[in-house]
């Protein structure tokens, strides 16, 4: 979703903010074009295309019973018992080695990953009373595969009604990026945000590593910004099956993730939830597949009552419908 933090940019370039931002209120929205990255993902209700597209985000075998799991449900405000952070590692080991067993997809650098996608965001100023509205919405989205080309999103009311908003999402080319806004068009900085992950490690040690590093600079816990990267790597985006293996292994090596338990997804699937407590008081759901252990998608749930939201309340959700690779922009997959 560095590609909605570049469209923020240059709107900010072009149309500068008069009102005081929000204070602490750090969803990661579907909208962070990580969330969704712009990206946060993913549309569902049709029945959804599985293969090595579902995989690609996230595919795992069944490791665990559902009775299993049942009782390994703890609650998220205190130690995680060893039996939820041992189910946790059973279930990630699952979903590598079905990773590991996908068709690997070449990916050129001027093709783009497609995802679609079915999400609900919470939209809450936080300078006025309320709880805030939530606004379900279908995604496309079409993301450079190196990041140098120019991409697209779009997005319309859940339930298929209504036109689609377009929203361009311009490339780095030579460290710059153009974009247009209100007649006024702006150049910035930049950095290629790519849609596909070539150069990512395969080995889960190196991935443990790499997402620690992905993490350092903040006054976060170390432990929960290695979660934060891990899923912002496969967040709207296309692993090799190796990669993909390698962060689900490398997840279950970070201390503190643990499973919430079962749980149903933003597209209605009944899926099991592992997570971090972030300082913040939210917490980020990975779900994956009850049955299949494949990964369904995201959601974020507050932890603690705070700025007008209650502990549980969810403030966005994603549910990944279809992962692919395709020449241009605007094109669906066959």
């Amino acid at each position: 979703m560095n590609d909605l933090k570049t469209l923020d940019e240059f709107g900010r370039t072009l149309d500068p903010d008069t009102a005081v931002p929000p204070a602490r209120l750090r969803h990661r929205v579907l909208t962070e074009a990580r969330h969704p990255h712009g990206r946060f993902r993913a549309p569902r209700f049709t029945a959804p295309r599985f293969g090595w597209r579902m995989a690609a985000v996230g595919g795992m075998a069944a490791v665990l019973t559902a009775g299993v799991l049942v009782t390994q449900v703890v609650p998220m405000d205190g130690q995680a018992p060893a039996s939820s952070a041992s189910a946790a590692e059973r279930i990630l080991a699952g979903a590598a080695a079905q990773a590991q067993r996908q068709p690997a997809v070449t990916v050129r650098g001027n093709q783009f990953v497609y995802i679609e996608s079915i999400a609900t965001a919470l939209s809450r100023n936080e300078a006025e009373p309320g709880p805030g509205t939530t606004r379900p919405m279908q995604r496309q989205i079409w993301l450079s595969a190196d990041g140098t080309r120019d991409g697209l999103l779009r997005e319309r009311p859940r339930g298929g009604a209504g036109d689609w908003d377009e929203t361009p999402l311009p490339g780095c080319r030579d460290g710059k990026s153009v974009a247009t806004k209100y007649g006024k068009t702006a150049e910035v900085e930049c950095t290629p945000t790519p849609g596909y992950h070539a150069d990512v490690p395969t080995d889960a040690d190196a991935m443990l590593v790499y997402l620690y590093a992905k993490g350092a600079g903040t006054k976060n816990p170390r432990d929960q910004q290695a979660f934060t990267a891990a899923g912002d790597l496969i967040r709207e985006a296309y692993l090799s099956p190796a990669s993909l293996a390698a962060v689900f292994t490398a997840v279950a090596k970070i201390p503190g993730v643990r499973v919430v338990g079962d749980v149903t997804d933003e597209a209605g699937r009944a899926g099991v939830a592992l997570a971090l407590n972030e300082v913040q008081g939210f917490r980020t759901e990975l779900i994956f597949d009850r049955q299949s252990y494949a990964y369904l998608g995201e959601r974020s749930v507050v932890v603690r009552d705070q700025d007008g939201m209650k502990a549980g309340q969810t403030i966005n959700s994603a549910a990944v419908l279809t992962v692919a690779v395709v020449s241009s922009a605007s094109q669906l997959p066959k």
